[in-house]
């Protein structure tokens, strides 16, 4: 069981957002674009925020970013709702911090048509209190992801996300989740953004270097020409339970990706993040 950190676990409601317009794509045949949505900067505990996609266009990526917070915050929830058309972030507080602190919610976003067969399909785990907690959503066969997220429920600010991650065929994703005190029973649910694959669909990754310095962001090489980023991934390695992902950035001209990882608890030893993009076109 990893040391207790005490926190305030009751969300608040929705943030004051500023809305930020849609970046102009780069010339490619999906043309997607990204939608981003920031919180109010306060020492408010706890923070959602939510962004959705243009008209009836839908999510085929979804990301989020905890701006300062020191360490003291857990993006616990970055997620699509049923119909794929908005991203939700939360943030809550680990240690109770009287640091300002905001959320970013990122949304990729596919013109309607422009992506065939797109669906969700989440995966949820049993409703236990296990140190460490794993799932995977598949896509069905002949699909492949294109993004993906994740969502924790009744951890009481006690559980952070280690990992959100893709396989190299994009055939599923996994996210993992690490208990930091006693949450009590708590569910990590993973979901897929799975679609007909395109003509080009390739993973993206890079690590960082491995040591104790905190906090680590890295950043994917370019998607190849043609293609834009769809999803972002980040697993962090060496950590033991002792940090999460704080920041999955798809980036405003949506050819790179960043992942960051934080030490939440005082950790001496060394550690990484590696950073996914799974770019399409």
């Amino acid at each position: 069981m990893k040391r207790k950190l005490t926190g305030l676990a009751v969300l608040t409601g929705m943030a004051a957002a500023t809305l930020l317009a849609p970046t102009s794509p780069a010339q490619a045949s999906v043309g997607l674009y990204r939608v981003a949505a920031t919180s109010v900067l306060d020492a408010t505990n706890a923070k959602t925020m939510a962004i959705s996609c243009n008209g009836v266009d839908q999510v085929v990526g979804a990301g989020g970013r905890i701006n300062d917070g020191q360490g003291d915050v857990l993006m616990t929830r970055v997620y699509a709702d049923a119909t794929l058309h908005t991203v939700t972030v939360l943030g809550v507080e680990a240690n109770a911090t009287n640091v300002p602190w905001s959320v970013d919610a990122f949304a990729v976003c596919a013109p309607a048509g422009a992506v065939a067969g797109l669906q969700l399909v989440t995966t949820t785990s049993a409703n236990n209190a296990l140190d460490k907690v794993g799932v995977t959503a598949v896509c069905p066969p002949g699909k492949k992801t294109f993004g993906g997220g994740y969502r924790i429920d009744n951890a009481n600010a006690a559980v952070a996300i280690d990992e959100l991650a893709f396989t190299s065929a994009l055939g599923s994703v996994s996210s993992t989740a690490y208990v930091f005190g006693a949450p009590g029973n708590f569910t990590l649910q993973t979901q897929a953004f799975c679609a007909t694959p395109l003509p080009a669909m390739a993973l993206t990754e890079v690590t960082s270097a491995s040591n104790a310095n905190s906090p680590k962001s890295v950043t994917t090489p370019a998607c190849p020409a043609g293609s834009q980023t769809a999803g972002v991934g980040a697993v962090l390695t060496g950590l033991t339970g002792d940090g999460s992902v704080a920041t999955l950035l798809p980036k405003p001209a949506l050819d790179t990706a960043e992942a960051t990882g934080r030490e939440i608890v005082a950790f001496a030893g060394a550690w990484n993040v590696r950073a996914q993009q799974v770019c399409v076109g």
